[in-house]
């Protein structure tokens, strides 16, 4: 009996799994073949590629480009390398401006001044100068990229804020009607490998879209213009992050009405080996035209460099002696010169070509008369003063004159006082390398230069009405000399 109870009970235990294993059964299993792509087939998607012709003919123009490191730009220098080796192969100078102070001086004598992704503003100082300096006829490129920008974080509240460079960009461009719009530019049918690697096929026509069928940008800002031309033109489906919709009006690049002023919304491109994408080689190429194509239209502002050539002629006209003080004097311009290597000649007739400074004082001469023609200088009534076309009537006595006119035959600077010796310290001025204590005005300057007490004291007296006894009272002061920059 217990025998029995003992199967029952392994019976109990073992047909159940044994009946549902049976059930189950499918049969020995076999290892299926797993289908997977045909990856030797697989081909990743390349963007075109090109490269500048070896036989490409480059005109080599000459010139300087400041590129701006003083605003804590967000760029590394082999970033900008592709464009400056362009600039270096038409015989172009790369200069690095870091220290703003040095900014004025260096634009003086620049083709082109680039600013790349900024994150330190403009002092209202220097776009005062850049500004001028557009004005004089120089160049100005401003590069942004949306991937770039200073991340701020408030400790306070844990609030963290973008800072995008395109804000210290329009500080720069709004004088010249373009606007960076802080966003990017995305297309999500046609890109280069990533939605905001956009392609643009529609170009203003201008010499820097010249060649170009197609380029790439990589991160853009939109940028528009309002008064200027839209370069690089997004399709249909180029949207802007803002509002996920498509401006015709703006684009990746832009340039100001008068030509001078060149705004691209990214950088990137400029890199390696994005350069070499499309036909971003021969933009690159064209911004390198650009930024040596500005020709300053030179003005005193200019000085010290208002010479073109590296010889410049000093003629002192007849009523100039050449004393031991004023040849010293002549050394004195001769040294400053040198530093922005122009040697200087002295000549005893007037130069009919080339660059020249001609020494002279307010007394009219035959020899003088076709330097300062042109300024329409006069004598007032009493021959103390000196009436100036759109400047006014100024004294002779203690005021010293410039007078700059550049022609295709040679740039001139006449240095005009009313004695010699007033004309010494006018020379002085010249010679220490600044125009710090003269007004400037186009191309006339009027400096002082020693005492001008005459001027003065002649108009008070002309209307002092006598006494009782037929005399006039004189004067209650003695005019204090005024100061001249050589101290």
């Amino acid at each position: 009996m217990k025998k029995n109870l003992i199967w029952i009970a392994l019976a109990a235990l073992i047909i159940p799994p044994l009946a549902r294993g049976l059930w189950f059964y499918r049969g020995i299993p076999t290892q299926r073949e797993i289908a997977t792509p045909d990856y030797p087939s697989f081909a990743i998607s390349q963007p075109p590629l090109t490269t500048p012709e070896a036989n490409e003919k480059i005109k080599i123009t000459g010139g300087t480009v400041l590129f701006d490191a003083g605003h804590a730009n967000l760029y590394q220098t082999s970033e900008v390398q592709a464009l400056q080796e362009e600039i270096s192969k038409r015989g172009g100078r790369v200069e690095t401006v870091a220290d703003p102070a040095l900014l004025e001086f260096k634009l003086k004598y620049a083709s082109a001044y680039v600013v790349v992704s900024p994150s330190m503003p403009f002092t209202d100082a220097e776009l005062r100068i850049v500004q001028d300096f557009v004005k004089r006829g120089g160049r100005l490129l401003v590069f942004t990229d949306a991937t770039r920008g200073v991340l701020y974080y408030d400790w306070f509240t844990g609030m963290e804020t973008n800072y995008a460079d395109s804000v210290i960009a329009n500080s720069l461009l709004s004088p010249f009607g373009i606007t960076v719009n802080n966003d990017y530019l995305y297309n999500v049918e046609e890109h280069e490998g990533n939605y905001r690697n956009v392609y643009f096929d529609d170009f203003g026509k201008s010499e820097l879209t010249f060649g170009i069928k197609r380029v790439a940008l990589y991160g853009a800002h939109s940028i528009k213009s309002a008064s200027g031309l839209t370069l690089l033109r997004g399709a249909e489906s180029t949207l802007s992050s803002v509002d996920d919709a498509h401006d015709p009006a703006e684009g990746g690049a832009a340039i100001s009405e008068d030509g001078n002023v060149l705004a691209f919304g990214d950088f990137t491109f400029l890199t390696s080996p994005y350069q070499n994408v499309a036909d971003n080689a021969t933009l690159i190429s064209n911004i390198a035209d650009f930024t040596l194509g500005g020709k300053q239209t030179v003005t005193l502002a200019n000085f010290p460099y208002l010479f073109a050539q590296s010889m410049v002629q000093v003629y002192p006209t007849s009523e100039i002696k050449l004393s031991a003080e004023t040849v010293a004097a002549i050394s004195g311009i001769q040294q400053a010169l040198r530093t922005v290597n122009i040697d200087v000649e002295v000549v005893s007739k007037a130069p009919r070509g080339g660059d020249a400074l001609v020494l002279g004082t307010f007394a009219p001469s035959d020899d003088l008369a076709e330097f300062t023609d042109p300024f329409n200088i006069a004598l007032g009534e009493n021959e103390e003063t000196l009436i100036i076309k759109n400047f006014g009537e100024i004294g002779r006595a203690g005021n010293g004159l410039l007078l700059f006119e550049q022609s295709k035959n040679g740039n001139t600077l006449t240095l005009l006082a009313d004695t010699q010796e007033d004309l010494l310290s006018l020379i002085a001025t010249v010679g220490s390398g600044s125009l710090s204590g003269c007004v400037l005005q186009d191309n006339l300057a009027v400096c002082g230069v020693g005492y001008g007490g005459d001027y003065s004291s002649t108009e008070a007296t002309a209307t002092e009405e006598p006494t009782s006894d037929g005399t006039t009272p004189e004067a209650e002061a003695t005019p204090e000399p005024a100061a001249t920059p050589a101290g």
